[in-house]
């Protein structure tokens, strides 16, 4: 029988050239599930590459990984929301889980290091947008401190046709205001 002190621990850590092949993987099979993504095309390996090198160029905009024993179980991306420099505070969250580590807690540890990495990095809130059809995507929002703000109705056009999207947002807590 595992017990806690047994069983594989999940790593946090930057996603690395190395790891485009797992990542690529574990988008593609986001495309496939028309579920978790807007996305519609699969993505290739050389274009993960190029993504993981612009997030290790962009210190604000990290990628990270959760791996178990040299695995890689899911991985998200902080990017930006707006160019606009009145809103260069508030980052974007993209998340994606493997099949196969999906409800075991992979989503929650990476919603939360991201969550981590963008307060340290000066952000006062995170965005995302959901298709609706995503219940645990919606599930892992609030669990993990979001909060829905609004919906655009018909608005994600996929093979299937139109799909409503949730907008979720997490105000990140500020930082205690030192007493003099």
């Amino acid at each position: 029988m595992a017990t806690t002190s047994t069983r594989p621990q999940l790593q946090i850590r930057p996603a690395r050239e190395e790891d485009a092949v797992s990542m690529c993987e574990i988008f593609n099979e986001a495309v496939q599930d028309k579920v978790d993504t807007f996305d519609c095309e699969p993505r290739r390996v050389d274009d993960q590459r190029l993504f993981i090198a612009a997030a290790e160029q962009d210190p604000k905009h990290p990628i990270l990984v959760a791996e178990v024993r040299n695995w890689i179980a899911g991985w998200v991306a902080l990017g930006p929301y707006d160019t606009r420099l009145a809103l260069d505070d508030i980052g974007e969250v993209f998340i994606y889980v493997r099949r196969s580590f999906r409800n075991y807690g992979v989503g929650r540890q990476l919603m939360r290091a991201v969550q981590e990495a963008a307060a340290k990095l000066g952000y006062r809130k995170l965005i995302g947008r959901i298709l609706v059809a995503n219940r645990d995507g919606l599930l892992l929002c609030r669990a993990t401190g979001w909060r829905e703000v609004g919906r655009h109705l018909a608005h994600a056009r996929l093979d299937d046709g139109y799909h409503d999207v949730a907008l979720v947002e997490y105000l990140i807590p500020s930082s205690p205001v030192p007493q003099t």
